[in-house]
């Protein structure tokens, strides 16, 4: 099978300096070999997470975009039916216990997006979002975009037909910033030309109004998520301004679900992060992550940390940790 020219055009650009292999947590465990890929040995993306940092690091050519086109295509990965029927890439999740989001519809000032993994899997985490963005002024109506075709399968898209799908997916949001709680969302959305930000940023810019909220007495740490890197500074600022204190860790991949590799970077996390009363998580898929390891560190997503300054803490109690 002959691949897209615009992956070869990648690959051929690569110079095989190997700094993909010296940051890619799944290399160092004896999993993917994102050099080998790109030098035509596409068996090599076995074992890759996706997580982007490959490309955080490359100056010649995006060794990322390359791996998930090839995880794609190794593994034979289709858009699921179920996108198809439901424009998610998972099905809604049974019903919770939990009152519906407290949206203020046309007269809001943003619309927040709540992707797959919330709407599927941790539906509470919405509430949190409208909870933490009113907190600081900032009212929120919902806008249902359906997937952002960040997931692997949709690589077996063209990039045009990816466009095309968040497009449509935001045509509703009547010139008001998009708002989300998963980084893959923000990053894809955006990338798109679609004006749209991760709920980090829209509380970086109200700081004031969350230092004025009660403090929280925790001693906490963050890890924003592997496509949260760049907003590392604005996610401790948010953290710092909630009144918690943060225990300084190093900050890297939850793993996602890759036998095998994934075991041992959460063993690394838990054992990184001993002694703190939570750790702080910017994305849908590291919250599910974290609060699925049987007696591990308590996770918190950032909209809930902001929440429960203002005394909100519903969501907790469908925490596992």
């Amino acid at each position: 099978m002959e691949h897209r020219k615009d992956i070869v055009g990648l690959m051929n650009d690569c110079i095989g300096c190997g700094e993909c292999n010296v940051v890619c947590p799944s290399y160092n465990r004896g999993g993917c070999d994102p050099m080998a890929v790109l030098k035509g040995d596409e068996s090599k993306v076995k074992g890759c997470i996706g997580c982007g940092g490959c490309s955080e690091v490359c100056t010649y050519t995006d060794p990322w975009k390359v791996m998930m086109y090839m995880n794609c295509h190794v593994n034979g990965l289709e858009v699921p039916q179920v996108f198809r029927d439901t424009g998610y890439h998972i099905p809604k999740g049974a019903d919770i216990d939990i009152p519906p989001a407290d949206y203020y519809d046309k007269c809001a000032d943003v619309y927040l997006a709540p992707g797959c993994l919330v709407n599927g899997v941790v539906p509470f985490l919405e509430n949190a979002g409208v909870r933490a963005l009113d907190a600081v002024g900032m009212f929120a109506d919902r806008l249902d975009t359906g997937c952002c075709t960040f997931p692997v399968h949709y690589r077996s898209m063209t990039d045009e037909e990816r466009d095309s799908i968040k497009r449509e997916g935001t045509k509703d949001s009547d010139g008001k910033k998009v708002v989300t709680l998963c980084p893959g969302c923000s990053n894809e959305f955006a990338s798109s030309g679609i004006d749209c930000i991760h709920i980090v940023e829209a509380l970086h810019s109200n700081l004031e109004a969350i230092e004025g909220l009660v403090d929280l007495d925790m001693k906490v740490c963050i890890q924003p998520g592997c496509h949260l890197r760049h907003l590392e500074k604005e996610f401790r600022d948010v953290v710092e301004a909630t009144g918690a204190t943060i225990v300084d860790a190093p900050i890297g991949c939850c793993g996602k679900v890759v036998p095998g590799i994934s075991e041992s970077i959460m063993e690394e996390r838990q054992k990184d992060m001993e002694g703190a009363d939570a750790v702080i998580v910017g994305c849908p898929s590291c919250f599910i992550r974290y609060d699925s390891y049987e007696n591990g560190i308590p996770v918190l997503h950032i909209s809930e940390l902001v929440a429960m300054c203002t005394g909100y803490e519903e969501t907790l109690r469908f925490h596992r940790n």
